[in-house]
């Protein structure tokens, strides 16, 4: 009569499979934990690079159609001096520099709204967040509170420069408009950003 011995694993060899399957389970959710990091990060990058293509496209935008006009943006006055476009310190309470000017364009289908097409437009560093404001009217009464969208976050610093006679200047007190200008921005991500445009130069206002 045969006798069928069976026999088992040992406590040994079940302690190494188990050793074996934790590992394997630990590389495995290094592996996954990983991917998922990396994914966020891309997404996150990406996220952040198109914002950024979508504020230049919008600064580009207004500079390229900014006006030959005095404006009046909140308690910062241009018709008094003649000048078509305000930047520097402090300007509009930035943090940094800022700019305000008036822009041809802003669209208005079949004149559905209560305005025209001239944009009393600003850029200004707020709490390290770049922002656009723009008011429903070229000109408004003091206190008029203006719309405004943050572009962009973790900005550090903000600067304008001014092209004229060939050259770059970092300051315009002209009566005229510049034939182009930067904005110059330190992100944190990328460091400094030069956005350079080119605008219509307006001839100079009679004294």
């Amino acid at each position: 009569m045969n006798i069928i011995r069976q026999r088992g694993f040992t406590l040994i060899e079940i302690l190494i499979a188990i050793s074996i399957f934790a590992l394997i389970g630990l590389a495995s959710h290094q592996v996954l934990y990983s991917v998922l990091t990396s994914d966020e990060v891309s997404q996150k990058a990406a996220q952040r690079i198109k914002q950024t293509q979508r504020s230049y496209q919008l600064v580009q935008t207004d500079i390229m159609q900014i006006a030959p006009r005095p404006i009046r943006f909140g308690s910062h006055e241009s018709a008094g001096a003649k000048q078509f476009l305000l930047a520097g310190d402090d300007v509009i309470d930035s943090d940094d520099q800022g700019i305000v000017f008036a822009r041809l364009g802003w669209r208005n289908p079949a004149q559905m709204f209560p305005r025209g097409a001239v944009q009393a437009v600003g850029y200004r560093l707020i709490d390290n967040k770049l922002e656009r404001l723009h008011y429903l009217y070229p000109d408004q009464e003091s206190g008029t509170k203006p719309q405004v969208t943050v572009l962009l976050e973790h900005v550090e610093s903000l600067k304008f420069e001014f092209f004229d006679k060939n050259k770059w200047q970092k300051n315009w007190r002209k009566p005229t408009l510049p034939a182009g200008i930067a904005m110059i921005i330190t992100l944190k991500s990328y460091g400094e950003v030069r956005w350079q445009f080119l605008t219509v130069a307006s001839p100079e206002v009679e004294s």
